[in-house]
């Protein structure tokens, strides 16, 4: 997997991260590319801290079955410990080797998950394997060069956001998921983007809530002195303060079909 590992501690901040306005309309705005419907199967790669999952759950009613797989036991028993619905269920699993049979789904998503795994072809290609003949593939990914992130000392932020690449194995995923998807049989039918736009730095903000992990994680790598990321976290709040907070970041959002 990626740099970046999710202990209880992390998860936690995630799943914060995951309740903000942003990521709830980003989850809406995905499900919409997803045809959902009563009774159908679903399996959601990736499934962090389980809001997806729950919203899915909801759509296809107690004769559907979801099922959330994650790498992270911590991420994976927090889901579980909220989870009141008998059909949904989740499981600590490998994206690049999932323990489901063949064609047995009749709809996978995978969001902000694949960017994350080396062998990111054996992510799509499991995804194809065990969806049903016609059934849905649905990714979601970043373009990490494509963020915007205003600050008055921009050679600072270019170090900081430079060495936070790392945190994932493909930054620049959605320029070759198109092949990804090709390669795995599967037949790309729509493409579309969800922005997200942050003009304050607060906690209902998702930029707030990725500048924290992207503080612990570029101090931690020792590329650019700690000092330097305390000034870089420290100048978000004070351009908020000021009137001048910018960030702004796109989701590609990768609608395929497996060829009945």
């Amino acid at each position: 997997m990626s740099g970046l590992e999710y202990g209880d501690e992390a998860a936690r901040r995630l799943e914060s991260a995951y309740m903000t306005s942003d990521v709830i309309a980003q989850r809406a705005a995905t499900l919409e590319h997803v045809n959902l419907t009563e009774g159908k199967t679903v399996l959601d790669i990736g499934s962090g801290p389980g809001f997806l999952c729950e919203t899915i759950a909801d759509a296809v009613g107690s004769t559907g079955c979801v099922v959330g797989v994650d790498i992270s036991p911590d991420m994976v028993k927090r889901a579980q410990d909220r989870n009141q619905r008998p059909w949904l269920s989740y499981r600590v699993g490998d994206a690049t080797a999932l323990e489901e049979p063949d064609s047995k789904y009749d709809a996978v998503l995978c969001t902000q998950v694949a960017e994350y795994v080396p062998d990111v072809q054996s992510v799509v290609s499991e995804a194809g394997r065990v969806l049903k003949p016609g059934g849905e593939a649905l990714f979601v990914a970043t373009d990490w060069d494509g963020v915007i992130w205003h600050s008055d000392n921009p050679e600072r932020m270019a170090d900081v956001m430079r060495s936070w690449e790392s945190h994932c194995a493909h930054p620049r995923l959605p320029r070759a998921l198109p092949q990804h998807l090709a390669a795995a049989g599967l037949r790309l039918e729509a493409t579309s983007v969800f922005p997200i736009l942050n003009l304050k730095w607060d906690d209902d903000s998702y930029s707030k809530g990725i500048s924290e992990f992207i503080r612990d994680y570029v101090a931690a790598r020792n590329e650019v002195d700690t000092a330097t990321v305390a000034a870089w976290y420290a100048e978000l709040a004070q351009l908020s303060e000021s009137g001048r907070y910018f960030f702004s970041s796109n989701r590609f959002i990768f609608q395929a079909a497996k060829p009945a």
